[in-house]
Formats: C-alpha cells, sequence, structure tokens
C-alpha cells in the first residue's frame, strides 16, 4: 500500500515525497511515515481527501486530522501516516529530522 500512497501522491503534483520505515523504532506510532508538500492550502485538501477516498477504498478505515488552512493534514490508518504540508510548515516543524536525524 505504501507505494502505491507515494505513486498517488506524486499523481497529484505532491512533491519532495520521502518515506521511513518506522517499524524497528520502539517508541513507534506507525510502522511507514510518508511526508510529502504541497502548493496551497486547496492543494492539500485536495491530495489528503484522493489519499482518504484511496484508503477507503481499499477498507483500512482511515482518519484525517488538521484542516489544509493550518498548512498541515494528517491522513493514516492501519500503520502508515501520510504527513502533507505547506512549504514553510515543513520546514519549520522539519519531520525529516525527528524521523531520520543527521
Amino acid at each position: 500500500m505504501k507505494n502505491r500512497l507515494i505513486d498517488l501522491l506524486s499523481e497529484k503534483k505532491a512533491f519532495d515525497i520521502v518515506e521511513f520505515d518506522l517499524s524497528k523504532k520502539m517508541e513507534k506510532l506507525s510502522d511507514t511515515c510518508i511526508i510529502a508538500t504541497g502548493t496551497s492550502a486547496r492543494h492539500l485538501r485536495s491530495v489528503a481527501d484522493y489519499v482518504y477516498r484511496y484508503m477507503k477504498n481499499n477498507r483500512c478505515n482511515p482518519r484525517i486530522e488538521g484542516v489544509a488552512e493550518s498548512g498541515w493534514i494528517i491522513v493514516e490508518s492501519r500503520g502508515i501516516e501520510v504527513h502533507l504540508f505547506k512549504p514553510e510548515l515543513r520546514t519549520y516543524y522539519s519531520l525529516e529530522e525527528l524521523y531520520h536525524p543527521s
């Protein structure tokens, strides 16, 4: 499923898509984290809705947290988190450093 989600994000013009395998972390909240950037609140909402519908159609019982206007939306289900950011918030929160510090 995670590979298909990455493809869907790319198809919907999300960019800077990265994926982290969290399955081996002791404090894990999920198995996989996918982070992507959208261009605007409207774009984030559209991409989040698309990911949500894909997960729902595959009987994954997804959940959405956040609102597009805030600049950060999370769609999650069955051990997969998809974080969608506006560029400035992605830089500010820097989740890549949290999941994969250099």
